[in-house]
């Protein structure tokens, strides 16, 4: 049996993976508005994050490049594509239980199954328009909420 609990931690690293600097940056502005202490990582392509979450390369340095405790992921990156990279996540039992949130522009329910299927644990359809922004800020600051509960 699995037991949730909540561990407060000083600070909480978020892994953002996502080519587009415009959507990075919004991304980073709701992190840092949902939880002034979080330390977030950006990573422009598929190899750049398997590299990052795997530890080679430039990113094997753990004070400049902390395991995160979330994983934003973009479906549209270049090399290896998000579905790619949240298999990896979830075949490793390091990394398994790392919390994995799917961001795309897609709406498409072969998309959504697809990155269920693959290891996702949200999938958050980015936003048009101002009511979707809203949505979407309310969406990622509830990770942030004493309510939800990681393992």
């Amino acid at each position: 049996m699995i037991k949730a609990v909540a561990i407060p931690k000083d600070k909480v690293s978020v892994l953002v993976v996502e080519d587009d600097v415009d959507d990075y940056n919004f991304i980073e502005a709701i992190v840092k508005g949902c939880c002034e202490e979080a330390s977030i990582q950006w990573v422009q392509d598929g190899d750049q994050a398997v590299d990052y979450l795997f530890r080679k390369g430039e990113y094997q340095d753990e004070t400049r490049y902390p395991d995160p405790d979330l994983v934003f992921l973009d479906i549209r990156i270049p090399k290896k594509n998000g579905l790619e990279v949240a298999k990896l996540i979830k075949k490793d039992p390091r990394l398994k239980k790392l919390p994995t949130i799917m961001l795309t522009t897609s709406s498409s329910s072969t998309d959504v199954l697809n990155a269920y299927e693959n290891g996702a644990n949200s999938y958050l359809k980015k936003p048009e328009g101002s009511d979707e922004i809203e949505q979407f800020k309310k969406a990622i600051c509830l990770f942030w909420s004493p309510i939800v509960l990681y393992p």
